[in-house]
């Protein structure tokens, strides 16, 4: 039964994509309209990226309620969000349309770079795995930076797959690359150790010579820096204080490294919240934001050094919870979603664990497909460098569902890889068998 449908697609390529990518538009509008609803800013981080736009769509600027300059949010989201708000007025829906177009695009990346790295078979595959995945479904229609920062990364990996085993023969890839990174990082901070360690792994790997492998890395670098660096300078202009990227990456990390996430099992893995429960939080709640940020960070090491035990039981903690199968309720707890409005759908939606039934067979197909395609690892290892850095950040930070979202779309290549080698190697039995008989 398998090997029909498959057949189906090599001989109708195009018109599986369509049906897909129609399927990926009707769920996401589907989504928005019964579970999130019409003129809300939602929970979460929403209202926090609505707030920050309809500041910037109104010539404002990056500032906070009280009017002064923050860097408490990634730019490039609020800036773009703001400039939609700028044209079409700043209605939360203006935004969620955008991100469902985001949404959908995933999709069609998704099926591009699969075909990039394996066959169209695989790429339609992952692209309907893609279409219907529960995460990124949930998160086409929330006012939040992943769906612009997945799109920015499969960008990114397309650009990049196949350079180590058939380097260019110009450093104009990485040039591209570079640009990709810098706006990745300007999307969320995650993306910076992803582009350092590509850079590491070029200089290592790549099949040319030092010199060559040198001058990529370095254009590579420079155009990502050169993109990171105007934002820092700014803030630095305005905060008086040197901030790369954001001033919420310490308050994150010391809410999820605290005593309190060791001693209460519904914080294990996760942050704590409300943030105002963390410990000594009267030490920090009216520091300026820059100094918030370098104080919330003392802390949480402060943590880890006098409980280094702790920590590694932690990190197990949240390396757990970062790959279960389960409940996905809290990804919809932080977007504000519950059971209280919003309909029948959204009752259901808020109340079936959608993200098991997907994940239990889509997790272990993962890891198969990670096992079958080794002999791939040469131009698989973008891949593998974007997975490995937002699990590794994961043990320093959290583990939630939402962590792993920027990775669903590597996940369902990986899956729809190892569902192709299965339709495969089914039909080398079937033909030694019916030979045999």
């Amino acid at each position: 039964m398998l090997l029909h449908p498959i057949s189906f697609m090599e001989r109708k390529p195009r018109a599986v994509l369509t049906v897909i990518l129609l399927v990926a538009v009707v769920v996401r509008l589907g989504f928005w309209f019964a579970v999130v609803g019409f003129d809300t800013t939602g929970g979460g981080d929403e209202p926090g990226y609505h707030r920050i736009a309809t500041v910037i769509s109104e010539g404002g600027g990056f500032v906070n309620p009280l009017g002064e300059p923050t860097a408490a949010r990634p730019p490039l989201y609020p800036a773009l969000l703001g400039g939609l708000y700028a044209i079409a007025g700043p209605d939360p829906d203006v935004g969620r349309a955008f991100q469902v177009a985001l949404g959908v695009l995933i999709v069609f990346l998704v099926f591009a770079l699969a075909r990039r790295l394996f066959s169209t078979k695989v790429a339609l595959l992952a692209a309907g795995l893609a279409a219907v995945n529960p995460g990124l479904i949930y998160l086409s229609a929330l006012l939040v930076t992943e769906n612009l920062y997945v799109v920015l990364l499969l960008l990114l990996l397309i650009v990049m797959v196949g350079e180590w085993k058939n380097p260019a023969r110009t450093p104009s890839r990485f040039a591209v690359a570079g640009l990709l990174a810098g706006l990745c990082s300007l999307a969320r901070p995650t993306a910076f150790p992803i582009a350092l360690l590509l850079s590491g792994l070029t200089l290592v790997l790549a099949r040319e010579n030092l010199g060559s492998r040198l001058k990529k890395v370095v254009v590579f670098m420079l155009v990502t820096v050169a993109l990171v660096l105007p934002w820092s300078v700014r803030n630095y202009v305005q905060m008086g204080d040197w901030v790369t990227f954001t001033t919420h990456g310490g308050i994150t990390f010391y809410e999820s490294n605290n005593m309190l996430n060791y001693e209460v099992p519904e914080f294990r893995g996760i942050v704590v919240l409300p943030r105002r429960a963390v410990p000594n939080w009267d030490q920090l709640a009216d520091l300026p934001e820059a100094e918030h940020d370098r104080r919330a960070w003392e802390m949480g090491l402060d943590f880890i050094r006098e409980h280094p035990g702790h920590f590694t039981r932690m990190a197990w903690w949240k390396f757990a919870r970062f790959w279960r199968v389960g409940s996905g309720l809290d990804l919809a707890g932080a977007a504000g979603l519950d059971s209280s409005g919003g309909g029948f759908v959204a009752r259901v939606v808020s109340r079936l664990d959608v993200f098991a039934l997907y994940w239990i067979p889509v997790l272990p197909l993962f890891v198969l497909g990670l096992l079958t395609t080794l002999r791939h690892y040469r131009k698989l290892l973008p891949l593998y460098a974007v997975v490995a850095t937002h699990v590794l950040l994961s043990l320093v930070f959290h583990g939630s569902l939402r962590a792993r979202m920027p990775i669903e779309p590597i996940i369902t290549i990986l899956a729809a890889a190892a569902i192709a080698w299965i339709a495969a190697a089914t039909a080398r039995h079937r033909a030694a068998g019916s030979r045999h008989s």
